[in-house]
């Protein structure tokens, strides 16, 4: 089921058609999952990702309602982070240049392989994420949405925008990795509105969506680097010797400068216009296309 929101509909039944279309998709990840491919757990974070975005984008209008939801999926996503951080460690490793790694290397992926080992067949964590998820789903029919048409998405897409924007300045100004990655939370959520979206203008929005996900992208990839110059920190005789740890940490500084440099520049066009001016132009393809007039 598509990841967008279809015009000339109901907002508030679009939402929740939604929202229940990626809860299923989850849901069929984790099947996958059972059967011990690994992408299943990949593509339910994925899931619970999107639904995080959706969540906010009708955040103001949903109330309470918003803080409960966001928490579990935030949760049930961490609960599957494992793997996917030890598999993130060795794609980071793989993406460095001159770097002296062979004993990390195998460190890396022995520890990989040890986590990979985890089945969810054999304990009681993916029929508990199923459950919840069945029960997740039937909360959506309780979502209250108050208002109708735009005013039901625009202050999440207004405030998501506007956080997203802040978050570029500062990285302009010299920002910190911590500071790098909550930015890119709020770029991911953006991209996910503009996809939801790409129906009011489709030529203009794909493009901005993929724009808004490479810069995620370089984003992730920044993060990850930041995250494998920690493990280095708290574990160096993963390196096997301080030779090895220094020349991996000198090649990851020097990609993680070239990152950065390259998500300002990237960023600077997601969030060329101001949240005012981004919102009054979002708010022009809605009212156009609800007239039939693009």
């Amino acid at each position: 089921m598509a990841f967008e929101i279809r015009l000339q509909r109901d907002v508030s039944g679009e939402i929740r058609r939604v929202a229940r279309g990626q809860v299923d998709r989850a849901m069929a990840a984790f099947d996958r999952a059972r059967e011990g491919r690994f992408k299943g757990v990949h593509d339910a974070r994925k899931r619970f990702k999107a639904i995080r975005a959706l969540l906010r984008l009708v955040a103001p209008r949903l109330g309470p309602a918003f803080r409960r939801e966001n928490r579990w999926y935030r949760d049930a996503a961490r609960k599957l982070a494992g793997v996917r951080e030890a598999q993130a460690s060795l794609e980071t490793l793989d993406r460095l240049e001159s770097a002296e790694d062979a004993t990390l290397r195998r460190g890396l992926e022995a520890r990989y392989e040890a986590r990979r080992g985890f089945q969810f067949r054999d304990t009681d964590t993916l029929a508990e994420l199923l459950e919840d998820l069945a029960d997740a789903r039937e909360r959506v029919a309780g979502w209250r949405l108050a208002g109708e048409g735009f005013e039901v998405i625009e202050p999440g897409l207004r405030v998501t925008y506007r956080r997203g924007r802040r978050g570029f300045r500062r990285a302009v100004g010299g920002a910190s990795a911590t500071d790098l990655h909550e930015w890119r939370k709020d770029v991911k959520y953006h991209r996910h509105h503009l996809e939801l979206l790409v129906r009011l203008w489709p030529d203009v929005l794909t493009g901005a969506a993929g724009t808004a996900r490479r810069l995620g992208d370089l984003l992730g990839d920044h993060h990850d680097l930041h995250q494998l110059r920690a493990l280095l920190s708290r574990s160096p005789e993963l390196a096997g010797s301080e030779q090895e740890r220094e020349s991996v940490l000198a090649a990851a500084e020097l990609q993680a400068g070239q990152l950065e440099t390259r998500a300002i520049a990237v960023g600077g066009l997601v969030y060329a216009e101001k949240p005012g001016r981004f919102n009054a132009r979002m708010r022009a393809y809605w009212e156009s296309r609800s007239a039939g007039r693009a």
